[in-house]
């Protein structure tokens, strides 16, 4: 493991991470990403992978909208897996543009509670 800290010490969330090999729009070699859900704003975040590898945990700041978002405060744990990302999306459904307008203002209706109550995506 690269990352010498361990999540379980600062009792912060650990959610799983999920490797994206992005080559639209990208110039020289393909871009590395890592993937991770937010049952918060109910869709997928973004971060660079930096330096970890399947196995490591790496810390991201939170920059979920949700305001009551647990993620924005400390931020997260991403537990990096050996699942590819185009096969982790297929797990969990999105919320629709006009969901997500409604969650950034606080109102979370039935159907994004049920958004919010899918397990999260493991590796």
């Amino acid at each position: 493991m690269s990352q010498q800290q361990e999540p379980q010490r600062d009792g912060g969330p650990v959610l799983a991470g999920f490797i994206e090999r992005r080559t639209k729009g990208v110039a020289g070699p393909p871009a590395l990403l890592l993937r991770v859900w937010c049952g918060w704003c109910c869709t997928w975040h973004t971060h660079g992978l930096a330096n970890a590898e399947p196995g490591d945990y790496t810390h991201r700041v939170g920059h979920c909208y949700a305001p009551d978002s647990e993620y924005n405060a400390s931020g997260y744990w991403i537990f990096v897996t050996k699942t590819r990302f185009s096969r982790a999306r297929t797990l969990v459904r999105k919320a629709t543009t006009n969901q997500r307008y409604a969650i950034q203002d606080g109102r979370i209706s039935t159907a994004v509670q049920r958004l919010r109550d899918q397990p999260l995506p493991i590796g």
